[in-house]
């Protein structure tokens, strides 16, 4: 799940202040930058580990730091399961990809032709809102339902976000979500601009359903999680892994964080999976032979210059080629995904610390790795 809107000069920055020319082959050297990075972020506030994993040209390199609860000593490892929140989105936009080769759907579907009854207000001024829009966040629909949530992230500082968020979450399902979405009240004309909907990411995963008649999880595992050998990846837990999964902590408290049980389709923020997963994950993306993966990776609308969506994925455009990225963060958890397919590169980095400040000092830390290993 995306509660937090991370800041999209701060990703340019990071790119632009780079020359890439090729990425060092030294595996010292990039063991040396990681271990660097984890040094210095968990000196944040209120941080007491991270996980970063870097993918180069075939060589997986992970390394853990600090421990998941203060005073315990338990340093995070490759077995260490975390929620991924809205990364979960780039899987679901694969989905999705797939559905539209298939010709199981049409990016230009109005989405109320798979809904049932009437939704006369999913329409502003005559233009309908489409599997397109709902894939790239500009659909009108607000960043959560029911409309309750968007207001819990509006204090930074209020240390009950956890609970207030499970409140919610709990008295929350797919009968109600239905109910809400018909009163919805578009304020813009679909298409027309960019706005983070966790909502149009869980219709995506209802259409999805309806049109393969098989479970989110399901579909997962056959397209992505199965042909990649990551066996730790998955929506529902089994109990070998509910005691691997981390406690998260939310600003400064000492008691954990609830984790997310979504009722709806979990297409927004349910996947949780290992830093071990993500390698393999970042190496499907970077080489995976199912064309699939390159229509997900394809342009569906423009922010700005140089800035995109595609299937979920945000998208950076420069003299260095495509660059794509995705933040999640959940009220426990926080992690980025970056890809860079020009040099045969990504990174994961994932703590179990949440605040509004965390996906900044995330990114900053995956900066430091890339001036160290990218030369001038």
């Amino acid at each position: 799940m995306k509660t937090f809107t991370p800041s999209l000069t701060l990703f340019l920055f990071l790119l632009s202040h780079l020359c890439f020319a090729q990425v060092d082959a030294d595996n010292s050297k990039m063991d040396e930058a990681i271990q660097q990075s984890g040094e210095w972020f968990i000196k944040g506030k209120d941080i007491t580990s991270v996980s970063i994993g870097v993918y180069s040209r075939g060589e997986v390199f992970t390394h853990h730091f600090g421990e998941l609860d203060e005073g315990q000593g338990n340093r995070p490892t490759d077995d260490t399961m975390y929620e991924i929140a809205s990364v979960t989105k780039t899987m679901t936009g694969y989905l999705a990809a797939r559905a539209v080769r298939e010709g199981k759907i049409s990016l230009e579907d109005e989405i109320t032709g798979y809904l049932e009854g009437s939704y006369d207000n999913l329409t502003y001024d005559g233009t309908p809102i489409t599997i397109r829009h709902l894939l790239t966040h500009t659909s009108g629909l607000p960043t959560f339902l029911p409309e309750a949530m968007n207001e819990v992230f509006d204090d930074k500082k209020d240390r009950e976000v956890p609970i207030n968020y499970q409140v919610l979450e709990q008295g929350y399902d797919k009968a109600i979500f239905f109910q809400d979405l018909g009163q919805v009240a578009l304020a813009s004309r679909p298409g027309e601009r960019y706005a983070y909907s966790n909502a149009g990411a869980e219709l995506v995963g209802y259409i999805l359903e309806s049109v393969y008649q098989e479970s989110i999880e399901d579909l997962f595992k056959g397209s992505i999680w199965e042909a990649n050998e990551m066996d730790n990846t998955c929506i529902q837990l089994n109990t070998q892994q509910e005691t691997r999964l981390a406690k998260g902590y939310w600003l400064d408290n000492d008691t954990p964080s609830p984790h997310f049980e979504s009722n709806l389709w979990s297409t927004g923020y349910g996947v949780k999976t290992t830093l071990a997963d993500m390698m393999k994950y970042i190496a499907f993306q970077l080489h995976g032979q199912d064309p699939t993966v390159q229509t997900s990776q394809e342009a569906l609308f423009d922010i700005a210059k140089g800035n995109s969506i595609a299937y979920f994925w945000n998208v950076r455009l420069d003299r260095y080629g495509k660059s794509f990225h995705h933040h999640g963060g959940t009220t426990g958890m926080q992690n980025w995904l970056f890809i860079f397919p020009k040099y045969d590169m990504g990174i994961s980095i994932i703590t179990n610390h949440s605040d509004h400040a965390t996906p900044g000092r995330l990114s900053k830390a995956a900066e430091r790795i890339l001036k160290e290993v990218v030369p001038d």
